[in-house]
């Protein structure tokens, strides 16, 4: 197996699927034969926001590292700021949305159910 190394400062930023915030890949789904769809450092200004959506068949876990805003999963708002962690389990609608001044920043996990 080969060994995949990265720092922010040499990975690309891109534009996240759902067209808001910004994202630096560590892994993708390619990269690896488990069911880790992506491994990413993500980026919301405080204007930024994710519709309402959800994955039937994969389940997303975020660690934040800086800022503020809000994370709706399901009926309940979770209010987002340094080392707070969610879970999303597959199928259940969940909203990102950033607030603030400073940009909120998170480290990202897709894995497929």
């Amino acid at each position: 197996m080969e060994i995949i190394t990265a720092t922010l400062q040499t990975l690309t930023g891109e534009v996240t699927a759902h067209r808001s915030g910004s994202k630096q890949v560590f892994l993708r789904q390619t990269d690896t034969p488990i069911s880790l769809t992506q491994v990413a450092h993500g980026s919301f200004q405080s204007s930024d926001y994710c519709e309402l959506h959800s994955h039937a068949t994969m389940e997303e876990v975020f660690f934040f590292l800086s800022g503020q805003g809000a994370y709706t999963v399901g009926s309940e708002t979770i209010p987002l700021e340094s080392g707070v962690f969610v879970r999303i389990p597959a199928g259940i609608p969940h909203r990102l949305e950033a607030h603030g001044t400073d940009p909120l920043t998170y480290v990202y996990f897709g894995v497929a159910t």
